[in-house]
């Protein structure tokens, strides 16, 4: 099997996944965010923002996908004990 092949099937993989969870009508931002915040315990935007994946987004695109997340009742902040700068994002199941 090629690897472009191999790459497509994955791709149509990981479209059915977020499709069956209802993540489809998010951008390609938003549901990596997403997703990273449902993969990391104490998930902050500092440290999506850290994230190597996340290089290619500026910080304003990030905390747009946060605050989209947010509004549509996906996730939830709350201040974090340790730092009380830092909210915690989490996944609403």
């Amino acid at each position: 099997m090629s690897v472009l092949k191999k790459l497509f099937e994955l791709r149509e993989s990981l479209d059915n996944y977020e499709r069956e969870l209802g993540f489809d009508q998010l951008s390609e931002v938003e549901k990596a965010v997403l997703e990273f915040i449902m993969h990391q315990k104490d998930a902050t935007i500092t440290a999506v923002t850290k994230n190597q994946y996340f290089a290619k987004y500026s910080l304003s695109t990030i905390k747009r996908a946060v605050g989209v997340l947010l509004s549509n009742d996906i996730i939830t902040a709350t201040q974090s004990s340790a730092d009380r700068r830092a909210m915690i994002l989490t996944y609403n199941k």
